[in-house]
């Protein structure tokens, strides 16, 4: 990519030195001229209280944008972003003004511009495999810096924003707070808390309630915490309590996700949720059920894939020209073959969600593994391999995921006044899926994202998933 930084200049106030010497002077109460004193105390006091720098100016010049609205491809495109939302998107390319010396300008010689990707079903701290014995017991300071890693990385690999559907101890809310305030640089978090289930439930990431009442209060428990998305193990709790925290939620203004099967989904879908994971067993009547109702279904297909479909999958992959380090493809294989399907059980999970796109329902992207930089490319290219279009998996990657969330108004799309969280691209994705991974450039809240990997740095395989 060719980025041309020659027209953008830092300016830098200064005060004359004889208003430094008579700071100087006052602070160290020795005699100073009146006059010059004051005037010299105004221009501090003005300096101090002045406006805020102008916005910086990035113009993303020819550029192909793909939009993620359906609409065909806008050739020969200039992207113009004014702090950290997109303000006019120009062609041809030439029609955009300069954008000042303060401002920067990067040619993308025809490179694709994308909305930034989201993973809507991400569990920054597990491991599936966890082939090194870390999770039993594992203290909380280690988890968490294991659900920073994999956050980060993400950002690198192009996901500017993660949906969490289940993690200890809000480690999650702990690290959203900490990629908002700019203490780390990282992707926007929508966080989801611990999943929350029925009395008895001993899987070690949920928490639990008795009853519908007590399943109320964790849910408000969990709002008062941080959260802004309460998932359920629906299928591991009685209809009275998944129907009252459903409700719970939705009192407080809060959507609800709901690991659900065929007759869970049902349950879940009557009482309002708004989106159901996984799903891999519904039925045609419950397929029309979701699309009446205007459920949205994230069906995380990596953990429902047959030893035929991951080898079909790399080959894929290879077809494309990504001859990825053996670390990698290993890797990615041995996390898909820790949640290997039978043939019968990957076909018919295969037809749900093609049947689920030919009925209207709207689709999302959610890789359930990691890490999520890999797990989560490799989730939307299955989409394309289990015969979803191309521009369907790119909106469920985007559109559908900011739209299911209610941040459409903002995220999701390539357009005038969303904010600039965007990925660039060397090749098209609607050619070939995996050109995913031509990926160049990732801007996230309008700022460009440092994708350099420090000397030295293990890599996330290496730290948790080799032997």
């Amino acid at each position: 990519m060719k980025r041309n930084t020659g027209n953008r200049t830092l300016r830098a106030a200064a005060m004359q030195t004889g208003c430094a010497g008579a700071l100087a002077g006052i602070r160290r109460a020795a005699p100073a001229s009146g006059v010059l004193a004051a005037l010299c105390w105004l221009a501090f006091i003005a300096l101090l209280t002045a406006a805020p720098a102008a916005a910086q100016t990035t113009v993303l010049t020819n550029a192909t944008v793909i939009d993620a609205t359906g609409a065909p491809p806008i050739e020969d495109a200039a992207v113009v972003i004014v702090g950290n939302r997109i303000t006019a998107i120009h062609t041809p390319s030439s029609a955009a003004p300069d954008p000042g010396d303060d401002g920067r300008v990067i040619d993308l010689g025809g490179a694709y511009v994308l909305p930034g990707l989201w993973n809507n079903h991400s569990h920054l701290g597990d491991l599936l495999p966890d082939p090194k014995g870390l999770l039993p017991d594992e203290p909380l300071p280690r988890a968490m810096i294991r659900a920073g890693r994999n956050a980060v990385d993400a950002l690198k690999a192009g996901f500017t924003t993660l949906r969490i559907t289940g993690d200890r101890d809000f480690i999650d809310v702990a690290w959203k707070e900490a990629f908002d305030s700019g203490a780390f640089v990282g992707p926007r978090i929508v966080a989801g808390g611990p999943p929350l289930s029925t009395d008895g439930d001993t899987d070690w990431l949920v928490r639990t309630g008795k009853g519908p009442e007590g399943i109320r209060a964790i849910v408000a428990d969990n709002i008062a915490k941080g959260v802004q998305l309460i998932k359920f193990l629906g299928d591991r709790m009685p209809p009275e309590e998944l129907i009252a925290g459903i409700e719970e939620a939705h009192r407080h203004g809060i959507p609800v996700t709901v690991h659900a099967d065929n007759e869970a989904t049902r349950i879940a879908v009557m009482a309002g949720a708004e989106s159901i994971e996984h799903g891999n067993d519904l039925t045609d009547d419950t397929i029309r059920m979701m699309a009446e109702a205007g459920t949205f279904l994230d069906p995380t297909i990596q953990c429902n894939l047959s030893a035929e479909f991951i080898a079909e999958r790399e080959r894929q992959i290879v077809e494309a020209g990504y001859l990825d380090p053996p670390e990698v493809v290993e890797g990615r294989v041995r996390v898909s073959r820790a949640d290997e399907r039978s043939p019968e059980y990957a076909n018919y999970a295969r037809d749900v969600i093609n049947k689920a796109y030919a009925a209207g329902i709207r689709l999302t992207t959610g890789s359930d593994s990691n890490p999520i930089s890999e797990i989560g490319v490799l989730e939307i290219e299955q989409f394309v391999f289990h015969g979803i279009p191309p521009m369907a998996a790119i909106q469920a990657a985007t559109r559908n995921s900011a739209e299911m969330m209610g941040m459409l108004d903002d995220l999701g799309t390539v357009e005038v006044g969303k904010l600039a969280d965007l990925i660039v691209l060397e090749k098209n994705p609607l050619e070939h899926i995996s050109h995913l991974r031509s990926l160049s450039l990732v801007i996230k809240d309008g700022k460009i994202v440092n994708r350099s990997q420090d000397e030295g740095q293990a890599s996330f395989w290496e730290l948790y998933l080799q032997d």
